[in-house]
Protein backbone atom coordinates (compact mmCIF):
# COMPACT_ATOMS: atom_id res chain seq x y z
CA UNK A 1 0.00 0.00 0.00
CA UNK A 2 2.83 2.39 -0.90
CA UNK A 3 4.76 1.88 2.34
CA UNK A 4 8.20 0.34 2.76
CA UNK A 5 9.11 -1.94 5.67
CA UNK A 6 12.19 -3.75 6.91
CA UNK A 7 10.82 -7.02 8.33
CA UNK A 8 14.14 -8.82 8.71
CA UNK A 9 13.67 -9.36 12.44
CA UNK A 10 10.09 -10.57 11.94
CA UNK A 11 10.86 -13.34 9.43
CA UNK A 12 11.36 -16.05 12.03
CA UNK A 13 8.08 -15.13 13.78
CA UNK A 14 5.84 -15.06 10.70
CA UNK A 15 3.19 -17.81 11.10
CA UNK A 16 3.34 -18.51 7.35
CA UNK A 17 7.12 -18.88 7.39
CA UNK A 18 9.92 -16.66 6.14
CA UNK A 19 9.95 -17.80 2.52
CA UNK A 20 6.65 -16.23 1.53
CA UNK A 21 7.87 -12.83 2.78
CA UNK A 22 11.39 -13.14 1.43
CA UNK A 23 10.21 -13.73 -2.12
CA UNK A 24 8.78 -10.18 -2.12
CA UNK A 25 11.99 -8.60 -0.83
CA UNK A 26 12.63 -5.43 -2.81
CA UNK A 27 9.25 -5.72 -4.50
CA UNK A 28 5.57 -4.88 -4.07
CA UNK A 29 3.83 -7.61 -2.06
CA UNK A 30 0.56 -5.69 -1.63
CA UNK A 31 -1.59 -8.04 -3.68
CA UNK A 32 -0.25 -11.16 -1.98
CA UNK A 33 -0.60 -9.54 1.44
CA UNK A 34 -4.18 -8.41 0.86
CA UNK A 35 -5.28 -11.89 -0.18
CA UNK A 36 -4.75 -13.12 3.39
CA UNK A 37 -4.42 -10.25 5.86
CA UNK A 38 -6.52 -7.37 7.14
CA UNK A 39 -5.12 -3.91 6.37
CA UNK A 40 -4.49 -3.34 10.09
CA UNK A 41 -2.08 -6.26 10.35
CA UNK A 42 1.04 -4.15 9.75
CA UNK A 43 0.16 -2.11 12.83
CA UNK A 44 1.21 -5.09 14.92
CA UNK A 45 4.83 -4.67 13.83
CA UNK A 46 7.15 -2.53 15.90
CA UNK A 47 7.35 1.12 14.68
CA UNK A 48 11.00 0.85 13.68
CA UNK A 49 10.13 -1.62 10.90
CA UNK A 50 8.49 1.21 8.93
CA UNK A 51 11.06 2.90 6.69
CA UNK A 52 8.86 5.36 4.83
CA UNK A 53 6.60 6.03 1.89
CA UNK A 54 7.48 4.56 -1.49
CA UNK A 55 8.82 6.99 -4.09
CA UNK A 56 6.50 6.04 -6.95
CA UNK A 57 9.00 7.43 -9.47
CA UNK A 58 11.32 4.56 -8.57
CA UNK A 59 8.76 1.81 -9.02
CA UNK A 60 9.90 -0.60 -11.79
CA UNK A 61 8.05 -0.11 -15.07
CA UNK A 62 6.12 -2.93 -16.74
CA UNK A 63 8.43 -4.88 -19.03
CA UNK A 64 7.91 -4.08 -22.72
CA UNK A 65 5.18 -6.20 -24.17
CA UNK A 66 4.17 -7.62 -20.76
CA UNK A 67 0.46 -8.32 -20.70
CA UNK A 68 -1.55 -6.59 -18.01
CA UNK A 69 -4.56 -8.56 -16.81
CA UNK A 70 -7.82 -6.73 -17.33
CA UNK A 71 -10.59 -6.75 -14.76
CA UNK A 72 -13.40 -9.01 -15.84
CA UNK A 73 -16.53 -7.22 -17.02
CA UNK A 74 -19.22 -8.71 -14.79
CA UNK A 75 -22.69 -9.51 -16.04
CA UNK A 76 -25.41 -7.56 -14.20
CA UNK A 77 -26.01 -9.17 -10.84
CA UNK A 78 -29.74 -9.36 -11.65
CA UNK A 79 -28.92 -12.02 -14.26
CA UNK A 80 -27.85 -14.41 -11.50
CA UNK A 81 -30.95 -16.43 -10.68
CA UNK A 82 -29.44 -19.21 -8.58
CA UNK A 83 -26.33 -20.45 -6.82
CA UNK A 84 -24.88 -21.93 -9.98
CA UNK A 85 -24.99 -18.57 -11.77
CA UNK A 86 -22.92 -17.00 -9.00
CA UNK A 87 -20.50 -19.94 -9.23
CA UNK A 88 -20.07 -19.46 -12.98
CA UNK A 89 -19.08 -15.82 -12.47
CA UNK A 90 -16.82 -16.55 -9.49
CA UNK A 91 -14.93 -19.27 -11.34
CA UNK A 92 -13.93 -16.74 -13.99
CA UNK A 93 -12.75 -14.20 -11.41
CA UNK A 94 -10.80 -16.34 -8.95
CA UNK A 95 -7.11 -17.13 -9.22
CA UNK A 96 -6.44 -20.79 -9.96
CA UNK A 97 -4.74 -21.54 -6.63
CA UNK A 98 -7.61 -20.03 -4.67
CA UNK A 99 -10.20 -21.81 -6.79
CA UNK A 100 -8.40 -25.12 -6.30
CA UNK A 101 -8.40 -24.63 -2.53
CA UNK A 102 -12.12 -23.89 -2.45
CA UNK A 103 -13.17 -26.74 -4.72
CA UNK A 104 -10.71 -29.34 -3.48
CA UNK A 105 -12.14 -32.39 -1.78
CA UNK A 106 -10.82 -35.69 -0.49
CA UNK A 107 -9.33 -38.30 -2.82
CA UNK A 108 -11.65 -38.97 -5.79
CA UNK A 109 -14.18 -36.40 -4.52
CA UNK A 110 -17.00 -38.96 -4.35
CA UNK A 111 -18.37 -37.60 -1.07
CA UNK A 112 -18.16 -34.05 -2.40
CA UNK A 113 -20.43 -34.96 -5.32
CA UNK A 114 -22.68 -37.11 -3.13
CA UNK A 115 -23.39 -34.10 -0.91
CA UNK A 116 -25.29 -32.58 -3.81
CA UNK A 117 -26.58 -35.77 -5.42
CA UNK A 118 -28.25 -36.98 -2.22
CA UNK A 119 -30.89 -34.25 -2.42
CA UNK A 120 -32.06 -35.78 -5.71
CA UNK A 121 -33.02 -38.96 -3.84
CA UNK A 122 -35.53 -37.12 -1.67
CA UNK A 123 -38.81 -36.17 -3.32
CA UNK A 124 -41.52 -33.82 -2.11
CA UNK A 125 -45.13 -34.66 -1.13
CA UNK A 126 -47.10 -31.41 -1.46
CA UNK A 127 -50.31 -30.84 0.45
CA UNK A 128 -53.13 -29.13 -1.46
CA UNK A 129 -55.99 -26.74 -0.67
CA UNK A 130 -54.09 -24.89 2.04
CA UNK A 131 -54.39 -21.14 2.46
CA UNK A 132 -50.80 -20.07 1.85
CA UNK A 133 -51.37 -16.36 1.28
CA UNK A 134 -49.06 -15.74 4.23
CA UNK A 135 -46.30 -18.12 5.33
CA UNK A 136 -43.70 -17.65 8.06
CA UNK A 137 -40.13 -18.64 7.18
CA UNK A 138 -38.64 -17.48 10.48
CA UNK A 139 -37.18 -19.85 13.03
CA UNK A 140 -34.66 -20.10 15.83
CA UNK A 141 -31.28 -21.81 15.71
CA UNK A 142 -29.24 -22.21 18.88
CA UNK A 143 -31.63 -19.76 20.51
CA UNK A 144 -31.08 -17.06 17.88
CA UNK A 145 -33.79 -15.69 15.62
CA UNK A 146 -33.29 -16.24 11.90
CA UNK A 147 -35.28 -15.09 8.87
CA UNK A 148 -35.18 -18.64 7.48
CA UNK A 149 -33.51 -21.87 8.65
CA UNK A 150 -30.02 -21.29 7.23
CA UNK A 151 -26.75 -19.79 8.37
CA UNK A 152 -23.55 -18.79 6.60
CA UNK A 153 -21.08 -21.49 7.50
CA UNK A 154 -17.38 -21.02 8.14
CA UNK A 155 -14.92 -21.14 5.26
CA UNK A 156 -11.29 -20.28 5.95
CA UNK A 157 -9.42 -17.37 4.40
CA UNK A 158 -12.31 -15.47 2.86
CA UNK A 159 -10.09 -12.85 1.23
CA UNK A 160 -8.71 -15.52 -1.07
CA UNK A 161 -11.99 -15.19 -2.96
CA UNK A 162 -12.76 -11.48 -2.70
CA UNK A 163 -11.22 -8.49 -0.92
CA UNK A 164 -14.41 -8.15 1.18
CA UNK A 165 -13.55 -11.47 2.86
CA UNK A 166 -15.45 -12.48 5.98
CA UNK A 167 -16.70 -8.92 6.35
CA UNK A 168 -18.72 -9.37 3.17
CA UNK A 169 -20.23 -12.60 4.49
CA UNK A 170 -21.04 -10.95 7.83
CA UNK A 171 -22.77 -7.99 6.18
CA UNK A 172 -24.80 -10.21 3.84
CA UNK A 173 -25.90 -12.50 6.66
CA UNK A 174 -26.91 -9.57 8.85
CA UNK A 175 -28.93 -7.88 6.10
CA UNK A 176 -30.87 -11.08 5.39
CA UNK A 177 -31.18 -11.81 9.10
CA UNK A 178 -29.40 -15.15 9.51
CA UNK A 179 -26.45 -16.21 11.69
CA UNK A 180 -22.85 -16.12 10.49
CA UNK A 181 -20.29 -18.66 11.73
CA UNK A 182 -16.95 -16.85 11.81
CA UNK A 183 -14.04 -19.10 10.82
CA UNK A 184 -11.20 -19.14 13.32
CA UNK A 185 -8.83 -19.30 10.34
CA UNK A 186 -10.24 -16.20 8.72
CA UNK A 187 -8.57 -13.33 6.91
CA UNK A 188 -10.51 -10.56 8.66
CA UNK A 189 -10.11 -9.87 12.37
CA UNK A 190 -13.00 -10.21 14.79
CA UNK A 191 -12.94 -6.46 15.34
CA UNK A 192 -13.16 -5.79 11.61
CA UNK A 193 -16.18 -8.06 11.35
CA UNK A 194 -17.82 -6.35 14.32
CA UNK A 195 -17.19 -2.92 12.81
CA UNK A 196 -19.06 -3.67 9.56
CA UNK A 197 -22.00 -5.67 10.95
CA UNK A 198 -23.20 -3.18 13.52
CA UNK A 199 -26.90 -3.94 13.95
CA UNK A 200 -27.87 -6.95 16.02
CA UNK A 201 -26.19 -9.78 14.13
CA UNK A 202 -25.98 -13.36 15.36
CA UNK A 203 -22.38 -14.50 15.40
CA UNK A 204 -21.04 -17.95 16.06
CA UNK A 205 -17.40 -19.03 16.11
CA UNK A 206 -16.13 -22.09 14.29
CA UNK A 207 -13.09 -23.31 16.19
CA UNK A 208 -10.24 -25.58 15.22
CA UNK A 209 -8.83 -26.30 18.64
CA UNK A 210 -5.23 -25.12 18.86
CA UNK A 211 -2.79 -27.58 20.47
CA UNK A 212 -1.87 -24.75 22.82
CA UNK A 213 -4.95 -24.35 25.03
CA UNK A 214 -3.93 -20.83 26.01
CA UNK A 215 -4.14 -19.81 22.36
CA UNK A 216 -7.51 -21.55 22.03
CA UNK A 217 -8.73 -19.71 25.13
CA UNK A 218 -7.45 -16.41 23.78
CA UNK A 219 -9.51 -16.87 20.63
CA UNK A 220 -12.61 -17.77 22.67
CA UNK A 221 -12.19 -14.62 24.75
CA UNK A 222 -11.80 -12.43 21.67
CA UNK A 223 -14.89 -13.99 20.14
CA UNK A 224 -16.86 -13.40 23.34
CA UNK A 225 -15.77 -9.76 23.27
CA UNK A 226 -17.67 -9.15 20.01
CA UNK A 227 -20.84 -10.86 21.23
CA UNK A 228 -20.40 -14.33 19.80
CA UNK A 229 -23.16 -16.62 21.03
CA UNK A 230 -22.08 -20.15 20.11
CA UNK A 231 -18.88 -22.14 19.74
CA UNK A 232 -18.85 -24.64 16.87
CA UNK A 233 -15.97 -26.99 17.64
CA UNK A 234 -14.76 -28.78 14.52
CA UNK A 235 -14.35 -32.46 15.37
CA UNK A 236 -14.08 -34.10 11.94
CA UNK A 237 -10.57 -32.85 11.16
CA UNK A 238 -7.99 -34.19 13.63
CA UNK A 239 -5.83 -34.29 10.52
CA UNK A 240 -6.70 -32.82 7.14
CA UNK A 241 -7.79 -35.02 4.25
CA UNK A 242 -5.87 -35.55 1.05
CA UNK A 243 -7.12 -32.79 -1.23
CA UNK A 244 -5.31 -33.26 -4.49
CA UNK A 245 -6.43 -30.13 -6.31
CA UNK A 246 -4.94 -28.04 -3.54
CA UNK A 247 -1.83 -30.16 -3.03
CA UNK A 248 -0.71 -29.56 -6.59
CA UNK A 249 -0.28 -25.90 -5.73
CA UNK A 250 2.70 -24.68 -3.72
CA UNK A 251 0.99 -22.03 -1.64
CA UNK A 252 2.10 -20.62 1.71
CA UNK A 253 -0.49 -18.90 3.90
CA UNK A 254 -1.27 -18.17 7.53
CA UNK A 255 -4.67 -17.21 9.01
CA UNK A 256 -4.83 -13.80 10.62
CA UNK A 257 -6.59 -14.87 13.82
CA UNK A 258 -3.99 -17.51 14.72
CA UNK A 259 -1.00 -16.71 16.86
CA UNK A 260 2.53 -17.22 15.57
CA UNK A 261 4.75 -20.20 16.24
CA UNK A 262 3.64 -22.67 13.58
CA UNK A 263 5.67 -23.93 10.68
CA UNK A 264 4.66 -23.05 7.15
CA UNK A 265 3.93 -25.55 4.40
CA UNK A 266 4.54 -25.32 0.68
CA UNK A 267 2.16 -28.17 -0.18
CA UNK A 268 -1.04 -26.24 -0.73
CA UNK A 269 -3.22 -24.08 1.48
CA UNK A 270 -4.65 -26.87 3.60
CA UNK A 271 -1.29 -28.28 4.65
CA UNK A 272 -0.22 -24.80 5.74
CA UNK A 273 -3.11 -24.78 8.22
CA UNK A 274 -2.57 -28.26 9.71
CA UNK A 275 -0.27 -27.13 12.52
CA UNK A 276 -3.06 -25.02 14.05
CA UNK A 277 -5.19 -28.10 14.84
CA UNK A 278 -4.98 -30.40 17.88
CA UNK A 279 -5.19 -34.07 16.87
CA UNK A 280 -5.42 -35.23 20.50
CA UNK A 281 -8.89 -33.75 21.17
CA UNK A 282 -11.28 -36.14 22.99
CA UNK A 283 -14.67 -36.17 24.70
CA UNK A 284 -12.93 -35.35 27.99
CA UNK A 285 -11.93 -31.95 26.60
CA UNK A 286 -15.58 -30.89 26.35
CA UNK A 287 -15.61 -30.33 30.10
CA UNK A 288 -12.83 -27.78 29.70
CA UNK A 289 -14.81 -25.84 27.10
CA UNK A 290 -17.83 -25.78 29.42
CA UNK A 291 -15.62 -24.43 32.20
CA UNK A 292 -14.16 -21.53 30.20
CA UNK A 293 -17.15 -20.10 28.30
CA UNK A 294 -20.86 -19.42 28.57
CA UNK A 295 -21.29 -19.73 24.80
CA UNK A 296 -23.39 -22.59 23.51
CA UNK A 297 -21.20 -25.61 22.74
CA UNK A 298 -21.76 -27.35 19.40
CA UNK A 299 -19.85 -30.23 17.81
CA UNK A 300 -19.33 -29.63 14.09
CA UNK A 301 -18.66 -32.78 12.10
CA UNK A 302 -20.74 -35.51 13.77
CA UNK A 303 -21.10 -38.42 11.32
CA UNK A 304 -22.93 -41.24 13.07
CA UNK A 305 -25.83 -41.62 15.48
CA UNK A 306 -23.70 -43.02 18.32
CA UNK A 307 -21.73 -39.79 18.57
CA UNK A 308 -24.91 -37.72 18.33
CA UNK A 309 -26.27 -39.60 21.33
CA UNK A 310 -23.03 -39.10 23.25
CA UNK A 311 -23.15 -35.37 22.54
CA UNK A 312 -26.70 -35.16 23.87
CA UNK A 313 -25.80 -37.26 26.91
CA UNK A 314 -22.85 -34.93 27.56
CA UNK A 315 -25.24 -31.98 27.75
CA UNK A 316 -23.90 -30.18 24.71
CA UNK A 317 -26.15 -27.65 23.03
CA UNK A 318 -25.99 -28.84 19.46
CA UNK A 319 -24.35 -30.84 16.70
CA UNK A 320 -23.69 -30.21 13.03
CA UNK A 321 -24.06 -33.30 10.86
CA UNK A 322 -21.31 -32.72 8.35
CA UNK A 323 -18.52 -34.36 6.37
CA UNK A 324 -16.58 -31.09 6.05
CA UNK A 325 -17.81 -30.44 2.54
CA UNK A 326 -16.38 -33.76 1.36
CA UNK A 327 -12.88 -32.47 2.11
CA UNK A 328 -11.86 -34.97 4.80
CA UNK A 329 -12.76 -38.64 4.29
CA UNK A 330 -13.93 -39.75 0.89
CA UNK A 331 -17.00 -42.04 1.08
CA UNK A 332 -18.14 -40.44 4.31
CA UNK A 333 -21.92 -40.05 4.14
CA UNK A 334 -23.77 -36.82 3.49
CA UNK A 335 -25.31 -34.64 6.17
CA UNK A 336 -28.78 -35.25 4.72
CA UNK A 337 -28.40 -39.02 4.96
CA UNK A 338 -27.10 -38.68 8.50
CA UNK A 339 -30.29 -36.85 9.47
CA UNK A 340 -32.33 -39.91 8.54
CA UNK A 341 -30.10 -42.03 10.78
CA UNK A 342 -29.58 -39.69 13.72
CA UNK A 343 -33.04 -38.23 14.36
CA UNK A 344 -34.85 -41.56 15.05
CA UNK A 345 -32.13 -42.56 17.53
CA UNK A 346 -32.40 -39.27 19.41
CA UNK A 347 -36.19 -39.48 19.52
CA UNK A 348 -36.09 -43.11 20.64
CA UNK A 349 -34.07 -42.03 23.68
CA UNK A 350 -36.03 -38.81 24.29
CA UNK A 351 -32.82 -36.83 23.93
CA UNK A 352 -32.98 -33.12 23.25
CA UNK A 353 -30.18 -31.46 21.31
CA UNK A 354 -30.22 -29.01 18.44
CA UNK A 355 -29.30 -30.59 15.10
CA UNK A 356 -27.87 -28.65 12.17
CA UNK A 357 -26.48 -30.01 8.91
CA UNK A 358 -24.39 -28.83 5.99
CA UNK A 359 -23.06 -30.05 2.69
CA UNK A 360 -24.42 -29.66 -0.83
CA UNK A 361 -27.21 -27.17 -0.07
CA UNK A 362 -27.82 -25.10 -3.21
CA UNK A 363 -31.61 -24.65 -3.44
CA UNK A 364 -34.54 -23.67 -1.25
CA UNK A 365 -35.96 -27.15 -1.79
CA UNK A 366 -32.73 -28.57 -0.31
CA UNK A 367 -33.35 -26.61 2.87
CA UNK A 368 -36.97 -27.78 3.01
CA UNK A 369 -35.89 -31.42 2.68
CA UNK A 370 -33.35 -31.09 5.48
CA UNK A 371 -35.89 -29.48 7.81
CA UNK A 372 -38.42 -32.19 6.96
CA UNK A 373 -35.89 -34.84 8.01
CA UNK A 374 -35.38 -33.14 11.39
CA UNK A 375 -32.72 -30.45 11.01
CA UNK A 376 -33.13 -27.16 12.86
CA UNK A 377 -31.17 -25.39 10.14
CA UNK A 378 -28.59 -25.79 7.39
CA UNK A 379 -25.14 -24.33 6.80
CA UNK A 380 -24.16 -22.57 3.58
CA UNK A 381 -20.44 -22.95 2.91
CA UNK A 382 -19.12 -23.03 -0.64
CA UNK A 383 -22.36 -21.64 -2.07
CA UNK A 384 -21.96 -18.48 0.01
CA UNK A 385 -18.34 -18.21 -1.12
CA UNK A 386 -19.39 -18.43 -4.79
CA UNK A 387 -21.62 -15.43 -4.14
CA UNK A 388 -18.80 -13.60 -2.37
CA UNK A 389 -16.27 -14.46 -5.06
CA UNK A 390 -18.51 -13.20 -7.84
CA UNK A 391 -19.87 -9.87 -6.60
CA UNK A 392 -18.47 -9.46 -3.08
CA UNK A 393 -20.81 -8.29 -0.33
CA UNK A 394 -23.54 -7.47 -2.84
CA UNK A 395 -23.38 -11.00 -4.20
CA UNK A 396 -23.75 -12.56 -0.74
CA UNK A 397 -26.85 -10.53 0.02
CA UNK A 398 -28.38 -11.23 -3.40
CA UNK A 399 -27.73 -14.98 -3.16
CA UNK A 400 -29.13 -15.30 0.35
CA UNK A 401 -32.27 -13.44 -0.72
CA UNK A 402 -32.70 -15.79 -3.68
CA UNK A 403 -32.33 -18.81 -1.42
CA UNK A 404 -34.80 -17.41 1.11
CA UNK A 405 -37.30 -16.74 -1.68
CA UNK A 406 -36.86 -20.27 -3.04
CA UNK A 407 -37.45 -21.72 0.43
CA UNK A 408 -40.58 -19.66 0.89
CA UNK A 409 -41.85 -20.73 -2.54
CA UNK A 410 -41.26 -24.38 -1.66
CA UNK A 411 -43.20 -23.95 1.57
CA UNK A 412 -46.15 -22.46 -0.33
CA UNK A 413 -46.16 -25.14 -3.02
CA UNK A 414 -46.01 -27.84 -0.35
CA UNK A 415 -48.89 -26.27 1.57
CA UNK A 416 -46.85 -25.43 4.67
CA UNK A 417 -47.47 -22.19 6.59
CA UNK A 418 -44.60 -22.22 9.11
CA UNK A 419 -41.18 -23.83 9.55
CA UNK A 420 -42.48 -25.66 12.62
CA UNK A 421 -45.05 -27.42 10.44
CA UNK A 422 -42.42 -28.95 8.11
CA UNK A 423 -42.06 -32.64 8.86
CA UNK A 424 -41.35 -36.06 7.35
CA UNK A 425 -44.88 -36.25 5.95
CA UNK A 426 -43.78 -33.83 3.23
CA UNK A 427 -40.95 -35.94 1.81
CA UNK A 428 -40.45 -39.35 0.26
CA UNK A 429 -36.99 -40.77 0.88
CA UNK A 430 -37.27 -44.52 0.33
CA UNK A 431 -33.96 -44.59 -1.54
CA UNK A 432 -32.08 -41.99 0.49
CA UNK A 433 -29.49 -44.46 1.78
CA UNK A 434 -29.17 -46.44 -1.45
CA UNK A 435 -26.20 -44.34 -2.63
CA UNK A 436 -27.51 -44.54 -6.16
CA UNK A 437 -28.82 -41.37 -7.75
CA UNK A 438 -31.30 -42.50 -10.37
CA UNK A 439 -32.98 -39.12 -10.52
CA UNK A 440 -32.23 -36.75 -13.40
CA UNK A 441 -28.86 -35.11 -12.95
CA UNK A 442 -28.63 -31.49 -11.85
CA UNK A 443 -27.38 -30.08 -15.12
CA UNK A 444 -26.31 -26.77 -13.61
CA UNK A 445 -24.14 -28.55 -11.06
CA UNK A 446 -22.71 -30.95 -13.65
CA UNK A 447 -21.94 -28.03 -15.93
CA UNK A 448 -19.85 -26.31 -13.27
CA UNK A 449 -18.05 -29.38 -11.90
CA UNK A 450 -14.52 -29.83 -13.24
CA UNK A 451 -13.45 -33.52 -13.01
CA UNK A 452 -10.08 -34.38 -11.48
CA UNK A 453 -7.36 -35.18 -13.99
CA UNK A 454 -3.94 -36.67 -13.64
CA UNK A 455 -1.13 -34.13 -13.89
CA UNK A 456 1.05 -36.66 -15.68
Amino acid sequence: HGKVYDVTQFLAEHPGGAKVIAKWAGGDGTKSFDAIHPKTMMQQLSPETFIGELDEATRPKEAAGQAVAEEMVLPPIQTCLNSYDFEAVARKRMQKENLDYLTSAADDEVTFRENSNVFSRVWLRPSILVNIKEVDTTCKMLGAASSFPAYVSSVALGKLYHPDGECGLAIGAEKIGIPFAIPCMGSNTFDEIKSVATGSPTRWLQLYVNPDREKALDMIRRAEAIGTEALLITVDAPVFGKRERDRRNKVEVAPVNQKSGAKASSSGVVMALQSFVDCTLTWDDMKWFRSVTKMKIVLKGVQRWEDAVMAADAGLDGIVLSNHGGRQLDFARSGLELLAEVMPELRKRNLSIEVLMDGGVRRGTDIFKAIALGANGVGLGRSAIWALGSYGTEGVEAYLQILKDEFELCMKLCGVKSVADIGPQYVSCDFLQAHVTAAPARTLAVGQYVPLKSAL
